[in-house]
């Protein structure tokens, strides 16, 4: 893309923005005359955003600004807030001046001596505009919705991880609610998005979201949820040959299809999108105690990632369930046909959004965004518009925005939680302790070995659909057919369990089982098979729902629909092996609960047995196992997996010392993963080679 083209798509989001983005209004004749002083009022105050000991720049309760820059040698010192306020020199070679009023809230600023731009020492910096700049924030009456109070406060991390994508190392600020790491509980998540010229940090530095939050959740007004800042791109669209550093995502062209309010900025950005769903949302999945579902999932942003919000969240509704965009919204032809037809079936579309909230700042581009909640009004839509009275496009309006979207989230899809479970089977987050023997059974799996090889042979994947007698319902599941697949030959069955936020898709979505065997088959090192990836959840509204843990028991009720229903419509349907000996099962989290439960249970039925990061819903092995002389003659694998930063290891602990005490041979492999996508894609890595032979 051209520097004209980037440069058009900037206007379409600059609209009354100076403040933020461009540059302040050059000074002209009488500029900043109007209050002519150089000394502060009474009631001034220093900015809070000042320098330790710094106690310039000032403001007083009428919102003007009091500047003094200490340049003896300068022939002209300048303010540029908004607009240019020249200082008077003093006889010592400070440069004072008093503002006129200045509109509530954050600004950047910078202090122009002879002409040349440099920030004030006396401030902290903030990056914006593509630079690091000045900041003064001025005292809004009805503020104190952003202030650090004496409530409980979450906390701001730092995230450091490579991109593939990008091939550099990234970053992400995470927000994490009051008493996240004592909880063991899970979350939702917000990805919040910046503007064009500025970066992952704005969120928590220039728009305070922390300390609104943690006020929001102290009330019982907002839900504690995690939050997600990354760097959507167009840092550096304001330097100089807008070039920019590789962790900032290039803007490529944008996808004619995408065409609405916002999605041209918000579209140029195509790279970015890619690895927010590919390897940001992932990695926080694993990282994170999350609800990893659209349920629980929701995107938001101001201006350009306003833009984003559109054009990524409405393009993927079955990830998002809820979406903000502030100062990002503007007018368009045909609202039945904006972002793909996504608002043409009102009843739909308000049937899957939880909520869809649209702001603008009442001295910006108002216009456009009234035009876009009119069109969403007379369409159906449903949504909540908000007018930010007297602010432009800049931080009060965002953060006002971003105080009345909290409170819409995740009110009907936050999961009960379930204390942690006490006791010899462990809980979700509970202490870890390692002993001497667990320890690695295998060494990592090689780089690259779940990536797609073009050059290789690949199977198929197909979702078929099966009549189950015992749940009374037309199901679904996913199911892998190797290379080369033919009814003239006999195949081994791997039945793959999910975990209880999954579903038929899950271990696709994590692990690509597909792409793992058919590098395996072509390197020798795999049986082909079939592998069946079922849902592990028997009742008739099998979706994850809003109240995952409620559906545990249909976990339970899985047995026989396994039983009785996935494995005979297998064997009629596809040409299988159909005895124990050709027969395996396994699975992840709760998947790997329902694997030790009925597999050990049915050695009648399956002879290969593979349980990574089992959960709670585990039975007391011995339970399982009464008659441990007995199972060894029919396991040929009984393989067990954990991850040594998981916190249901104890678990998996249990089961490998009541294996270990009557000498059942078993396979007890522990690597450095937490309860991860990691974890599981590495343990089928290894589980698939050394089945059925």
């Amino acid at each position: 893309m051209n520097h004209t083209r980037i440069m058009t798509l900037i206007g379409c989001f600059l609209v009354q923005g100076s403040v933020v983005f461009a540059e302040d209004t050059p000074a002209k004749p009488g500029d900043g005359a109007a209050v002519p002083a150089t000394q502060p009022a009474a009631d001034a105050r220093p900015s809070p955003l000042n320098a330790p000991g710094f106690e310039y720049p000032k403001v007083d309760s009428k919102a003007q600004a009091t500047f003094r820059i200490n340049a003896p040698k300068a022939q002209s010192v300048v303010i540029g807030v908004g607009k240019r306020f020249a200082l008077t020199k003093g006889t010592d070679g400070v440069w004072s001046i008093t503002t006129s009023p200045l509109p509530l809230g954050f600004h950047y600023y910078n202090v122009y001596i002879d002409g040349t731009a440099f920030n004030d020492p006396g401030t902290q910096s903030f990056f914006g505009s593509s630079k690091w700049m000045s900041g003064i924030d001025i005292p809004d009456p009805d503020g104190d919705f952003y202030q650090a109070k004496n409530v409980p406060h979450g906390e701001v991390r730092i995230h450091p991880y490579f991109s593939k994508i990008q091939n550099a190392t990234r970053r992400s600020f995470i927000y994490t609610p009051p008493g996240y790491d004592a909880s063991g509980q899970r979350y939702p998540v917000l990805y919040l998005q910046h503007g064009a010229g500025e970066d992952e940090t704005g969120w928590s530095s220039q728009g305070r979201m922390n300390f609104i939050l943690d006020n929001l959740i102290a009330q019982g007004k907002a839900k504690p949820m995690i939050v997600v800042m990354e760097n959507g791109g167009g840092s550096a669209l304001f330097a100089r040959g807008f070039g920019g550093p590789a962790t900032r995502p290039a803007a490529t062209a944008p996808a004619a299809a995408r065409t609405g309010p916002g999605g041209a900025m918000g579209a140029i950005n195509n790279k970015f999108e890619e690895i927010l769903l590919t390897e940001v949302i992932p990695m926080i999945d694993a990282n994170y105690r999350t609800f990893p579902d659209r349920e629980h999932r929701a995107m938001a942003g101001l201006s350009m990632g306003g833009g984003q919000t559109l054009s990524i969240g409405l393009t993927h509704l079955d990830t998002f369930s809820a979406l903000g965009v502030f100062s990002g919204a503007r007018g368009m032809a045909d609202i039945k046909t904006a972002y793909n037809g996504v608002f043409a079936d009102a009843a739909a579309f308000n049937k899957k959004v939880q909520a869809f909230y649209v702001s603008i700042g009442t001295t910006e581009n108002v216009e456009g965004a009234r035009t876009f909640h009119k069109a969403l009004e007379d369409q159906g839509i449903k949504h909540t518009y908000f007018e930010s009275e007297g602010t432009a496009h800049e931080w009060q309006t965002w953060r006002r925005s971003f105080h009345g979207f909290a409170p819409l989230l995740f009110q009907t899809a936050v999961a009960q939680q379930q204390p942690p479970q006490q006791g010899r089977r462990g809980g979700f987050g509970g202490p870890i302790t390692l002993n001497p023997d667990d320890v690695a059974a295998f060494p990592e799996p090689p780089a690259g070995f779940k990536k797609k090889r073009d050059e290789i042979p690949h199977g198929q994947l197909e979702m078929i659909s099966y009549e189950s007698k015992s749940v009374g319902s037309t199901r679904k599941m996913n199911v892998y057919t190797p290379p080369g697949y033919s009814k003239d030959k006999k195949y081994p069955v791997l039945y793959l369990l999910h975990g209880i936020g999954g579903d038929e898709t899950e271990w696709q979505r994590f692990a690509t089982p597909n792409v793992i065997l058919d590098n395996l088959i072509a390197d020798g090192k795999a049986v082909p098979m079939i592998i069946v990836m079922p849902n592990g959840r028997a009742q008739k509204d099998d979706r994850p729902g809003p109240n995952a843990m409620a559906t545990a028991p249909a976990f339970a009720a899985f047995e026989q629909d396994l039983l009785d229903d996935v494995i005979p419509t297998i064997e009629s349907r596809y040409s299988v092996q159909a005895d124990r000996e050709h027969r395996a099962l396994a699975g992840l989290s709760m998947g790997g609960g329902q694997t030790l439960n009925f597999g050990l249970t049915h050695l009648d039925t399956f002879a290969w047995i593979g349980g990574f990061s089992s959960a709670p819903n585990t039975k007391p092995i011995k339970d399982l196992m009464p008659d441990p002389a007995a199972a060894k003659d029919k396991i040929k694998l009984l393989m067990i997996t954990c991850g040594n930063k998981d916190g249901l290891i104890r678990i998996s602990q249990g089961v490998h010392a009541y294996l270990k005490e009557n000498d059942v041979p078993h396979t007890w492999h522990v690597d450095g993963n937490a309860h991860d996508p990691t974890h599981w894609s590495n343990s089928l890595y290894h589980f698939a080679q050394r089945i059925f032979r």
